[in-house]
């Protein structure tokens, strides 16, 4: 519903839905691209995709990056280090806070990770800091979500992260007007269907995937999340047993 008739993204999150995906997936579309690039240089690819953004006039509220892991060269908090230095550089009169070893700055785009009713704002919520102020020590980061502003105390910095890039459970509910996502074969444990589906489908006018093509044609058929491997159940029945015969 968020794209229009016309548009790519729906006919191929169609295909991984039903997971019969054509070979039309690797050409170049109106609204949709598909970049096939060595793992290492997917953090490059993405970067130069987003310099020639900016210089047509996109800021980081048009475009959105998605992936399924906040580690490894090409996770979350890599690519927020590297967007960051990209949408909004260090500046002398942007005033930054070190959190640890992530650099907070006026401007930069946030996303909040858990609910805060009382405040209003809630998990999946994006805003922009408004305002940092190192010496205070009620709230030294002021974030608006919507005209709604919520500062953060410092023990409180845990509820928010950079949201240049984000992850794809974190997308759900949300729809970005262009968004870039990459799949790699690092991404091996976390790449399945219903992830990638929810991913493509966030695109409202334009989806560029890049990246490993026998990583994503492998995902759009793995039917299956990460499955927690447990003895746990057996365990349990073998203990109620003990116990039973040793009741007897």
């Amino acid at each position: 519903y968020r794209q229009n008739e016309e548009s790519y993204i729906v006919n191929l999150a169609n295909e991984i839905k039903e997971k019969e995906l054509s070979e039309s997936f690797i050409h170049k579309k109106a609204d949709y691209n598909f970049i096939e690039c060595d793992t290492s240089l997917v953090v490059g690819a993405i970067s130069d995709i987003v310099k020639i953004a900016t210089t047509k006039g996109y800021t980081e509220k048009d475009i959105q990056v998605l992936a399924p892991m906040y580690k490894t060269i090409n996770g979350i908090d890599n690519l927020n280090i590297i967007l960051q230095s990209i949408f909004n550089p260090k500046d002398d009169k942007k005033k930054e806070l070190a959190v640890g070893n992530v650099i907070y700055r006026e401007n930069d785009k946030i996303l909040q990770l858990v609910n805060d009713p009382d405040n209003n704002v809630y998990n999946g919520d994006i805003g922009y800091i408004k305002s940092i102020d190192i010496n205070s020590k009620k709230e030294p980061i002021v974030v608006e979500y919507d005209n709604n502003e919520v500062g953060y105390k410092r023990e409180n910095f845990n509820q928010i992260t950079h949201a240049y890039a984000i992850s794809i459970h974190k997308s759900q509910g949300s729809e970005f007007m262009h968004v870039i996502m990459p799949i790699t074969k690092g991404y091996s444990r976390m790449l399945y269907n219903k992830l990638l589906y929810t991913g493509v489908s966030r695109a409202k006018k334009s989806l560029v995937l890049l990246g490993d093509k026998d990583a994503f044609i492998k995902c759009v058929n793995n039917s299956y999340s990460l499955v927690r491997k447990t003895n746990l159940k057996l365990k349990i029945m073998n203990n109620l047993k003990i116990n039973t015969q040793n009741n007897k």
